[in-house]
């Protein structure tokens, strides 16, 4: 996959206030200004923002919408945690795909039925212009993948969500998916600066709230790089992230998997892998990127979400399959 390499992580502050995780409703609300801060990968530095007041509560598991998110401000520089806190050490890898059965800590789907299981998954959908099916027309493995289609340009949430596997104990999950975005994932511009969006989040709540974290779409001046991203909806609210050197890219496909450690109550924890590759740059620690803040401890989780979710509208991508997806309590890795 080709690398960029020379950038700087970007200072990641999504700012995009959306609405929570939720079976209907699209984000709103005003954005902010980026965060300060923004060290190279290692050295910390990775910018967050706080706000004054949150939106409503959603989640993803009850599928009730959320509300519009409050203002944004400024955020200080906290840290991007490359060479932070470790969480638990990471356990040997999952059997391999042929052997992998869906149990209390495995979930495994490679949509071979031809159509979604909807005892397994439950549609997040409000945008009326976007859709979801399982179709042939790219397949990573076997004959299908579900294919999300969405408009162009136009903020959209489309995106599969399961529970099967949750709560886990201890509360960390492994969760990975091929991924083929079509026609193109475009660079930031004048005329859309900010197009920060996910493609692989986990869902649940902490002390205070809604949170969703995972791996999407670089936001401000983002030149198609992905997005280690964690928001804390609850008040006050906090949104952190850095950028990858790393290029997102377009007509192939690709091995995404993440892991999510909230098994210190004090700090989540997050990794991110690009076909086998770990992309140490975007290791995140909350409680060292908050800085102080104190809604940044980790949720229990719940459920994990695949697709798409446009906290700002993305102007040329409008198809997305998504294949062989996994869930493990155990590193995963692409062969398996």
């Amino acid at each position: 996959m080709p690398q960029v390499f020379g950038l700087s992580p970007l200072v990641v502050t999504a700012a995009c206030n959306s609405g929570q995780v939720g079976g209907t409703g699209n984000p709103g609300g005003s954005d902010g200004a980026a965060g300060a801060g923004g060290a190279p990968a290692g050295s910390g530095g990775g910018g967050s923002t706080a706000t004054g007041s949150g939106g409503g509560a959603g989640s993803m598991v009850t599928g009730t919408g959320g509300g519009a998110g409050g203002s944004t401000t400024a955020g200080s520089g906290g840290s991007n945690a490359a060479d932070g806190a470790a969480g638990a050490t990471p356990p040997p890898d999952a059997p391999a795909s042929g052997t992998c059965v869906t149990t209390a800590t495995e979930f495994c789907d490679d949509f071979e039925g031809g159509a979604l299981d909807m005892q397994r998954w439950k549609l997040n959908k409000p945008s009326a212009s976007a859709s979801i099916t399982v179709d042939d027309l790219h397949a990573h493995g076997g004959k299908y993948a579900v294919h999300v289609k969405v408009v162009p340009n136009q903020q959209s949430t489309a995106m599969i969500n399961t529970a099967v596997n949750f709560p886990m104990t201890p509360n960390a999950f492994y969760a990975r998916m091929f991924v083929y975005f079509s026609p193109d994932i475009p660079a930031a511009t004048g005329a859309n600066p900010d197009m920060h969006s996910g493609f692989l989040l986990g869902n649940g709540n902490n002390d205070r709230g809604n949170v969703q974290a995972g791996v999407g779409l670089s936001g401000f001046n983002s030149n198609k790089q992905w997005l280690s991203y964690s928001i804390f909806y609850a008040n006050p609210k906090f949104e952190f992230g850095p950028s990858s050197r790393s290029m997102i890219v377009a007509n192939q496909w690709l091995c995404v998997e993440i892991f999510e450690d909230g098994s210190n109550p004090a700090t989540e924890i997050r990794q991110i892998w690009v076909d086998d590759k770990e992309l140490p740059e975007l290791k995140t620690d909350s409680a060292r990127a908050a800085g102080g803040q104190s809604n940044h401890l980790p949720p229990k989780w719940a459920s994990v979400s695949f697709g798409i979710w446009e906290y700002h509208p993305i102007p040329t991508l409008s198809d997305m399959w998504i294949d062989d997806v996994r869930i493990s309590s155990k590193k995963i890795g692409c062969a398996n």
